[in-house]
């Protein structure tokens, strides 16, 4: 195994299955304690695989901002449907009690949803996934590796637009200006898929390629996932009974 398969708690494959289904489950489900009960084994195998407590606090803060943000808009201006019940007069805005009720469920779920899928994307290493992928379920090498190149190429473009606004920066660009630093960043984008696919070419990329590591998935992954499976149906068996 590679060092990066190697720190991995549960495979990435399976992780980003769980995260699929767990997103899905909580679109479709009303009983949130459910809710609340499936996040926490999601978060768990999040900090096995990884997940930082500081990044945690991080993405909870963005999380709620986002979600409580829309919750003041849905309080405020709800749907004609919405406005019965018990008022509140607050400043110009009559607050109704169902349209509270409603914007707090709305709350509850887009923070859960937001919340695990930046998560998500901290803990899964999706190059893991696209070579699984391309090793053992079939995946051609021709689609496999330009998505590889994509993907590795954000945190280059991210390192390359911090460079290019801290040059703007010491030579005092106003800021009416700085949208003009997205220009070099296009032109290293273009650079950087130009090399990318020279680089495949002058390899000799083929179908006929060998791995040097198999990216399987062990058979404690295996097992970790199945007992995954049966807690997700269990959920989804309670779900369905109260529905």
């Amino acid at each position: 195994m590679s060092q990066s398969q190697t720190r991995e708690f549960l495979h990435s494959w399976y992780l980003l299955i769980i995260t699929i289904l767990s997103l899905f489950f909580l679109l479709i489900n009303r009983l949130y304690l459910l809710d609340i009960y499936l996040s926490i084994i999601i978060f768990y195998f999040y900090f096995k695989n990884g997940l930082l407590f500081s990044k945690f606090k991080r993405l909870f803060w963005i999380a709620f901002i986002f979600s409580f943000s829309l919750f003041l808009l849905n309080m405020l201006y709800p749907a004609k449907e919405l406005k019965i019940g018990d008022g509140y007069q607050i400043l110009n805005f009559k607050i109704y009690s169902a349209s509270v009720t409603e914007a707090l469920k709305n709350m509850i779920r887009l923070f859960l949803v937001s919340f695990l899928s930046m998560s998500s994307g901290v803990v899964i290493n999706y190059t893991n996934v696209v070579l699984h992928l391309i090793v053992h379920k079939g995946l051609k090498l021709f689609y496999g590796y330009p998505v590889l190149i994509a993907m590795n190429s954000i945190s280059l473009f991210k390192a390359e637009f911090e460079r290019i606004r801290i040059n703007a920066r010491l030579r005092n660009l106003p800021w009416k200006d700085q949208f003009t630093i997205l220009f070099p960043l296009l032109v290293f984008a273009i650079r950087h898929s130009q090399r990318g696919a020279l680089a495949l070419v002058t390899r000799g990329l083929r179908e006929q390629k060998t791995f040097y590591f198999n990216y399987d998935l062990s058979a404690l992954d295996k097992k970790r996932f199945r007992i995954f499976i049966l807690f997700y149906l269990f959920l989804v068996g309670i779900a369905i009974y109260f529905r």
